[in-house]
């Protein structure tokens, strides 16, 4: 009677502890969209990170750009993605058919049609910005980054300006590229002050409709 009873407490135990269908599926999910979002990791010393700048600019890759990026850049225009984002959804929804939403559509519509930050970053390339990046890595021939005193930056100097290289400090760790990071920045706090704007002027059009119904 006692192994018996212990058998029949087992199979539930275990059947328990079997993952349920559609936690499999949650996992499987799951796991795929961080393999797909991981890229290469992230550059270990300075010369690995400039060897990354160098195949991009040669390829004319943004994806290959994008990975060869420090990890203020890439945040940067992470936060840019999510606010145009936003602004695109308040536009359709609260912004009366006209000119105006047909400018507020076209200006935000890259961030909201842009799968992630890196496609966005990878549309928004500029031919200039190609070709600053290709005239600087000229300009540094085979030279290496020298490592500043602090640790915390590397650079290349040359007569038509610097190639910079920057380390990130938590579990990204890794150097990055930093030339297009002050670009970035300044795109971000423009985002950030567009979304500040569509909140505000979406409540106002939702009192104007709400006076005009009565």
């Amino acid at each position: 009677m006692h192994t018996l009873s212990s058998r029949t407490s087992v199979v539930p135990a275990r059947r328990l502890l079997q993952p349920l269908p559609a936690m499999k599926s949650f996992l499987f999910a799951f796991l795929a969209l961080t393999c797909a979002s991981c890229g290469p990791g992230r550059a270990r010393t300075p010369a690995e990170a400039h060897a990354r700048l160098l195949a991009a600019v040669a390829a004319h890759d943004g994806t290959k750009l994008w990975n060869a990026l420090d990890q203020d850049t890439r945040w940067s225009w992470m936060a840019v993605q999510r606010a145009w984002r936003e602004c695109y959804d308040i536009t359709q929804s609260a912004v009366p058919e006209g000119p105006e939403r047909a400018r507020l559509l076209a200006r935000f519509g890259p961030g909201a049609t842009s799968e992630n930050a890196q496609t966005l970053f990878a549309k928004m390339l500029t031919p200039e910005a190609w070709a600053a990046a290709q005239a600087l890595l000229a300009a540094a021939g085979s030279r290496q980054p020298e490592l500043a005193q602090s640790g915390e930056t590397s650079e290349i100097a040359t007569a038509s300006g610097s190639l910079v290289y920057r380390k990130a400090h938590n579990r990204y760790w890794g150097w990055g590229y930093s030339g297009l990071a002050a670009h970035a920045e300044q795109l971000k706090r423009t985002a950030s002050g567009d979304l500040e704007r569509m909140r505000t002027d979406a409540a106002d059009y939702e009192r104007a409709a709400t006076r005009g119904g009565r």
